[in-house]
């Protein structure tokens, strides 16, 4: 410890002490941030030096080097039509999403929350959500075509069975001590709803949605490939029929890319609305 910090832990009064605490626990925190960053630029430094040694020395129809795949991204977004085909795919993944996501939210926290719904409910649920969705795409567009609401409905199902998991145990888990106490004083169920179940299950909430993007991902490829080819798989399907490695790459490269954003977005919304459930 520096002079001036041991003259205020021996004389100094309570608020000095707890400011030089505060201001060592910034400093150390700062200090892991900068050292989480480094570890970040430095794995993705080696992943993409390997990726183009890889590249080099490998059959360009098997796989190809990072230099080549970013040449193939911009020859798609200047004459390929890669942006219209991310516009199509991100307005359709955020319609389904958000209708996964809003029914897996309500259906979830019901289950957990009432015993009769999980009885009438849970079996068919578990049920659907151990079926492959591939298996369930071809029905849907026997059923409802191939058009766009097909692929919302697809999104939708990948997104909603994550979510209801994952709400439904937030709320089976919830402190049994925040319960006894809404009970006590005879709050109603909205009221149960608004101040005990939704804040309860934000996290929960919050893990779900994040699942969400990944599998609505997921979800949005197997839509436009099976369904109709259009937008992002579109463009996969295409590249991967030709042979043309660097553009699939490229794709493929675009929604990874998609995911953390989308990822990224979801935890800072999540820290704005409850930032008690960092």
């Amino acid at each position: 410890m520096s002079p001036a910090g041991a003259g205020v832990a021996a004389g100094g009064s309570r608020e000095q002490i707890e400011a030089a605490i505060a201001e060592r626990l910034r400093r150390r925190a700062r200090r892991g941030r900068r050292v989480y960053l480094a570890i970040r630029i430095g794995s993705l430094i080696a992943v993409l030096a390997a990726w183009q040694w890889y590249g080099m020395h490998s059959i360009a129809i098997i796989f190809d080097p990072i230099t080549a795949v970013m040449a193939a991204l911009w020859h798609l977004w200047r004459e390929g039509g890669l942006g219209s085909a991310i516009w199509y795919s991100l307005w359709t993944f955020a319609i389904g999403y958000l209708a996964g996501l809003i029914a897996g939210v309500v259906i979830g926290m019901c289950i957990g929350a009432y015993q009769k719904a999980e009885a009438a409910a849970g079996l068919y649920l578990q049920a659907l959500y151990a079926t492959p969705m591939v298996a369930i795409v071809p029905l849907l567009s026997i059923w409802l075509g191939f058009g766009v609401l097909t692929q919302e409905l697809i999104i939708a199902l990948f997104v909603l069975f994550p979510s209801v998991v994952t709400v439904s145990y937030g709320v089976r888990n919830l402190d049994s001590d925040l319960l006894e106490v809404a009970r006590s004083l005879r709050m109603g169920r909205l009221s149960l709803w608004r101040h005990v179940l939704l804040p309860g299950t934000v996290p929960y909430i919050a893990a779900g949605a994040a699942q969400g993007v990944a599998m609505g991902l997921v979800g949005m490829f197997i839509a436009e490939i099976f369904t109709q080819l259009s937008g992002l798989g579109n463009l996969l399907e295409t590249a991967a029929q030709t042979y043309h490695t660097d553009q699939a790459l490229a794709v493929v490269l675009v929604i990874m890319t998609l995911g953390v954003l989308l990822r990224t977005l979801i935890t800072f919304i999540q820290r704005k609305v409850a930032p008690w459930a960092r």
